[in-house]
């Protein structure tokens, strides 16, 4: 069976569970499997930009936003951002003065750059997994890995209705795809190495 949307998911897991009692639960063990997967994985597919405007220094961050990977001001001169701790930042700058900024924290769903200034930010970003739905039937994830949607979305069912031993089958499944998805995504990344930058001796 070909598993190219959201329905094909759908009637996959319940062919596979052979259980019609859950059918109107399978929505949930879909939904359940992508909080699991945003929580683990960090690959080339989920990064994203985006341009932030702060006002009095502070921007909302993209509500598919799941984590940070660069902050780059735009002001007279471009430069990137150091990331701090929101406790440092306030004790550091506790009146918020305006001026050129240096550092940036993330609370809850705001960014907030010091010393403060409302300059254009290029936000470079991890985002979520686009959550399948009737009207978004497909995404990255479902196309390149069909299957770790399917044995994630059995492994919930499984925990659902407590059935242990096929959790365990099911769960072992979906890790060891999860972890596959990182590797392959590290290969496309090339060697990691130390660059230094300026003239060197």
């Amino acid at each position: 069976m070909t598993i190219q949307t959201y329905s094909d998911l759908q009637s996959a897991v319940g062919n596979w569970l052979a259980r019609a009692d859950l059918a109107a639960n399978i929505p949930d063990f879909i939904t359940i499997f992508e909080a699991v997967a945003n929580r683990r994985l960090r690959v080339h597919q989920q990064e994203g930009a985006a341009t932030l405007t702060p006002a009095s220094g502070v921007a909302t961050l993209p509500a598919d936003y799941l984590a940070w990977r660069r902050v780059t001001w735009s002001g007279a001169t471009s430069r990137e951002l150091e990331y701090v701790h929101p406790s440092y930042l306030h004790a550091l700058y506790p009146t918020a003065p305006a001026g050129p900024p240096r550092l940036f924290a993330i609370e809850g769903a705001t960014l907030t750059v010091a010393p403060r200034d409302d300059s254009a930010l290029t936000f470079d970003y991890f985002q979520k997994i686009p959550a399948l739905s009737d009207a978004n039937p497909a995404n990255w994830l479902l196309a390149a890995w069909p299957d770790l949607y399917l044995f994630g979305a059995l492994a919930e069912a499984q925990g659902f209705v407590k059935d242990t031993d096929s959790l365990t089958l099911w769960a072992s499944r979906r890790n060891e795809l999860l972890d596959e998805v990182e590797r392959l995504d590290a290969k496309t990344r090339g060697p990691a190495g130390i660059r230094v930058m300026g003239p060197t001796p």
